[in-house]
């Protein structure tokens, strides 16, 4: 059986784009849905749970690093992973703020080390830091442009600030599509949100609480080239931020808004592009030295 290098676990398989990426040395796998029929009834009659977990429990003596993500997390998957590979090493990649469900997890001894992409978490926690990342795997579908910003996402505390943003769209005839959920049966599927990015000028990205990392937002923008809104002040300490491209609220003047999105988007170094790629980002996990 072939060795690899790299695990990267994630919660489910319709993880964004992640199912895209292609790379020989590094394998992806997702855990069942915890809201499936499946999961339920093997939680319910109290079965072996490593039933549902999925081949990579087959294959965990072939890496030596895997790298958890805070989604489906489960403590039995390190004291497994530790028993059969001792010497594997265990990361905890955070690429959502800490809440108070996820920062229980900094308490598990066998995850030998806590990173996340937000700087402000890796001060508070005291955890290693690697940025947001990306695909260049994924490809954006063609489609004609047919609007000026597309937002998809639920409120998490944002509402106020989205109702305030629609409205003043609407008032400068800017064309928005505002898809706001707020349960999970509304669930809006990524592909399906990537052919209307596609189709627009400019994708939102609002955040709420502490977070400065980097969104999924952001990396859309710089990878297929779409122009960003947002209410992150720190994006503009990015070597990719360009005025021309990214417009932010509170800084910028909304009087300038309707002109930023008729401006054409402005190509960046493609080296800045390539520093988020899954490829690149995965291989920043072995220099032990990065820090916040």
């Amino acid at each position: 059986m072939k060795k690899y290098d790299y695990l990267y676990l994630k919660d489910n398989k319709n993880a964004y784009f992640l199912k895209h990426i292609k790379n020989a040395n590094i394998q992806n796998y997702y855990l069942l849905n915890p809201k499936s029929f499946l999961f339920k009834c093997v939680t319910h009659f109290k079965f072996n749970r490593q039933f549902i977990w999925g081949n990579w429990k087959k294959e965990v003596q072939n890496y030596k690093l895997i790298i958890l993500g805070e989604n489906g997390f489960n403590p039995q998957f390190t004291k497994y992973i530790k028993k059969c590979n001792p010497n594997c090493r265990i990361i905890m990649f955070y690429w959502n703020c800490i809440n108070e469900n996820y920062a229980r997890f900094l308490k598990d001894p066998n995850i030998d080390e806590f990173w996340s992409f937000d700087k402000n978490d890796c001060k508070k926690y005291k955890m290693k830091y690697n940025s947001q990342f990306y695909s260049k795997d994924f490809k954006l579908p063609k489609r004609n442009i047919n609007n000026d910003v597309v937002f998809c996402g639920r409120c998490k505390g944002r509402e106020k600030i989205l109702k305030e943003l629609e409205e003043k769209f609407n008032n400068l005839d800017i064309k928005n599509n505002f898809i706001i959920t707020t349960r999970e049966k509304d669930f809006f599927p990524y592909e399906d949100y990537i052919k209307i990015v596609a189709a627009s000028k400019a994708v939102l990205d609002i955040f709420a609480g502490h977070q400065i990392g980097l969104s999924l937002r952001a990396m859309e923008s710089i990878f297929f080239e779409k122009k960003l809104i947002t209410n992150n002040k720190d994006i503009q300490n990015y070597d990719f931020y360009d005025p021309q491209n990214i417009f932010i609220i509170g800084k910028d003047k909304d009087e300038d808004l309707v002109s930023f999105l008729n401006t054409p988007y402005k190509k960046i170094d493609k080296k800045l592009v390539d520093y988020f790629d899954f490829h690149n980002w995965i291989k920043r996990f072995d220099n032990k030295k990065s820090s916040s």
